[in-house]
């Protein structure tokens, strides 16, 4: 029997239900846009919930908060409900999985957008003026018609079906950055973790730290119990629920493609294979992890970098190292340069000075060869490097809102994106991020 077709109509089609696609689609459907938002897996979230990358890098400059309003919506519902804390020396924010995905699923739907699970993105192509976009799902195949389109997807999956020029990791051999199985460990004891001087925070209730356990690893190594290629633990931290449960950044798989099947495929194998060894630490040397287990890892792999548009504009290394704040910026960021090596164990982190940030110019967003198609997130146009710091997840959140509220000024006279000018765009965001600040 032939698999049948469904058909949806939409002003705004946003595919990717991760920060970026999450912002999207409530900027554009509180700016009174009508919104679908596709997502391939059960639930929303992007690596913050499917990788179990639950630590949200929100980096301040000069004591101000740079993220926007739809991520300050979000932390404020968090904190409602006890499921997020603070660490002002990572300036980090950390989130319970369970709970983002049920706080994002109903902001979404109160904002009137129509969410719709288990789309596998297929393929996009123009269509009346806009696009008709089809995926793969339970028992039927979808085709949705949009005159906007929000490529959130990460990996500008999207955009590459639409015929847009795309880049892919580095100059030169366009190797991408290590992708990440995200480990979490139930059983940890913070009290012991505390006596043995580590570090605890969020009032002294959370164990947390960074960039960490270099001599232990050696020892595990020479025991024959270490094979992943890093030197240290990028950073591990306590879940909000429970602080018995400990989530772990500190695998890496290099060499393989985010946008190769066969690559993701074994990248997810090796992930739960190093699993093993960061259970193998933790348990023997790590104070507070004797009686630590394997809880999860993430229900897919991390990915830290693919594909990247090539856009009207162009984010540089330089313009971050220089700090520049264009006029056509719609995003402010923080993050230092933090690129994983694509090769062996480096990595080439770059600090910097106090109040640094830089702008991103709405161009990045913008594909060259179209006018009705926006990328948003990690997946924006931009250097290698200047992506290690813009990756984040607070900047991709507004790199979204970003997008959706460009989307929500254009769609009642159907304008080109291009044409919707930084400047408004701003302004309607710093109008969100001024509501928040009164709700908080």
């Amino acid at each position: 029997m032939k698999i049948p077709q469904l058909d949806l109509r939409t002003s705004c089609l946003v595919v990717g239900g991760g920060p970026a696609g999450y912002g999207a689609a409530l900027a554009a459907s509180e700016g009174g846009c009508a919104v679908i938002l596709a997502e391939r897996h059960g639930f929303l979230g992007g690596m913050g919930a499917s990788a179990g990358l639950s630590c949200y890098l929100n980096h301040h400059s000069a004591g101000r908060d740079l993220s926007d309003g739809v991520y300050r919506g979000l932390l404020q519902a968090l904190r409602g409900h006890g499921a997020t804390y603070h660490d002002d020396y990572s300036q980090a924010d950390f989130f319970e999985p369970e709970w983002c995905k049920a706080i994002m699923e109903r902001q979404l739907m109160a904002a009137g957008a129509r969410v719709l699970y288990h789309c596998l993105f297929e393929s996009a192509e123009p269509h009346d003026g806009g696009w008709k976009v089809f995926f793969l799902c339970k028992g039927a195949r979808l085709a949705v018609q949009c005159d906007y389109l929000v490529d959130t997807t990460g990996d500008a999956d999207v955009c590459t079906s639409a015929g847009v020029a795309v880049t892919h990791g580095r100059r030169g051999d366009g190797k991408a950055q290590p992708m990440t199985m995200v480990v979490q460990l139930g059983g940890f004891d913070p009290a012991a973790w505390a006596r043995a001087g580590g570090r605890m925070v969020g009032g002294g209730s959370f164990a947390m730290e960074g960039d960490c356990f270099a001599a232990e690893i050696l020892k595990a190594r020479a025991a024959g119990r270490w094979n992943i290629p890093r030197t240290e633990i990028a950073m591990f931290w306590s879940m909000p629920a429970d602080p018995t449960r400990i989530a772990i950044n500190g695998t890496r798989i290099n060499g393989l493609s985010a946008c190769n099947p066969l690559d993701v495929t074994a990248a997810e194998i090796e992930g739960r294979r190093q699993a093993r060894d960061i259970l193998y630490l933790f348990k023997n040397y790590v104070p507070g992890g004797a009686n630590v287990h394997l809880l999860q890892t993430g229900p897919q792999v991390g990915v830290r970098e693919s594909r990247r548009i090539v856009g009207r504009a162009v984010l540089t290394e330089d313009d971050v190292r220089a700090g520049l704040h264009p006029a056509s910026a719609v995003v402010t960021c923080a993050y230092p340069i933090d690129v994983h090596h694509p090769d062996g164990e480096g990595t080439q982190f770059e600090k910097t000075a106090k109040g640094h940030s830089y702008g991103i110019p709405w161009g990045c967003l913008l594909p060259e060869s179209t006018d009705t198609l926006v990328a948003a997130g990690r997946c924006i146009s931009a250097t290698h490097e200047a992506a290690g710091s813009f990756r984040v997840m607070p900047t991709c959140m507004g790199l979204g809102e970003a997008a959706g509220t460009a989307v929500a000024l254009a769609a009642p006279k159907k304008t080109p994106l291009p044409e919707i000018e930084a400047a408004l765009i701003r302004e309607a965001m710093d109008a969100r991020k001024d509501r928040m600040l009164v709700g908080a």
